[in-house]
């Protein structure tokens, strides 16, 4: 299922042309009237064309206007109102635990709002299928690809990951044709996974970026992207609804692997389930 009110709002943010603002603005305050309108008395509401708007459909990644409207219903399903303050006072404790956790629980339906379901079904046979895995990332997203090296080690399946950036980089230039890769980078613009992206590309590697949605050189580079919401500040205090949104990627990459690899899978998973708990861990 494509959820699409978090796409239109960023579309509406980053891309929209002229012709279609006025639409989409009307898609995105007013979305029961919306969907109960059809094409053509909404593009005459909107001072708009029937053609602008399945173009604006197309762009988003759905067939045509029936489509959206699909999406937008499963939207208001699913929604529930949330808190709409933002994380700005510090000042007390009180105050800051139920920001805090607002902000994790928005950031964890947005990341739902972007999953497109083919392509991760695409990514899964890739993990499935290869051979190893490296992984890359730095500051707060090291830790993400730490995660998924400790989840997917556990059932046998072998990963790279170097903690000292200077060696993702010497590990980037090893690639060999097929070999796959995953870059974890909130920004899709840090330049040293740039440079590890160039590298992957150049000796024909297959690259997955988990980065946030939008338009970033990462991503022009990339194969196949899990994208995570632009919903950092611009001054971060620290990396948080983003680290949250990137370890439910991963989360949702170990369980979708778990299902194509059960068997196998969990007879890794009580070997060593038994194994840390004689090492009293």
């Amino acid at each position: 299922m494509k959820k699409t009110l978090y796409r239109l709002e960023i579309y509406y943010k980053q891309h929209a042309t002229e012709s279609e603002r006025e639409f989409l603005l009307f898609v995105l305050n007013h979305t029961r009237e919306a969907i109960e309108m059809d094409i053509h008395t909404l593009a005459k509401q909107n001072y708009c064309s029937a053609s602008t708007i399945v173009r604006v459909c197309k762009k988003n990644g759905f067939k045509g206007f029936r489509e959206l409207k699909l999406a937008l219903m499963n939207d208001l399903q699913f929604n529930e109102e949330l808190m709409q303050s933002k994380i700005e006072d510090l000042t007390s404790t009180l105050r800051v635990i139920p920001l805090v956790l607002n902000e994790n629980i928005r950031s964890i339906q947005n990341t739902y709002a972007l999953l497109d379901m083919d392509e991760l079904e695409i990514i899964i046979h890739l993990l499935v299928n290869s051979s190893f895995i490296s992984l890359f990332g730095i500051g707060a997203s090291f830790l993400v690809a730490k995660d998924f090296q400790q989840k997917f080690e556990r059932i046998s399946k072998r990963t790279f990951l170097y903690e000292d950036i200077h060696l993702q980089l010497v590990h980037s230039t090893n690639f060999e044709k097929k070999d796959l890769g995953i870059i974890f980078s909130y920004s899709g613009l840090t330049k040293e996974m740039i440079e590890i992206a160039h590298n992957i590309k150049e000796r024909g590697g297959i690259l997955i970026a988990v980065t946030k949605y939008g338009t970033s050189k990462l991503l022009s580079l990339s194969d196949y992207n899990l994208y995570v919401p632009d919903s950092e500040a611009s001054l971060r205090i620290s990396a948080s609804s983003s680290r949250i949104s990137q370890l439910c990627i991963v989360d949702i990459l170990y369980h979708a692997y778990l299902t194509k690899m059960h068997d196998s899978s969990m007879d890794k998973i009580i070997s060593t389930n038994q194994l840390l708990e004689k090492s009293g861990t």
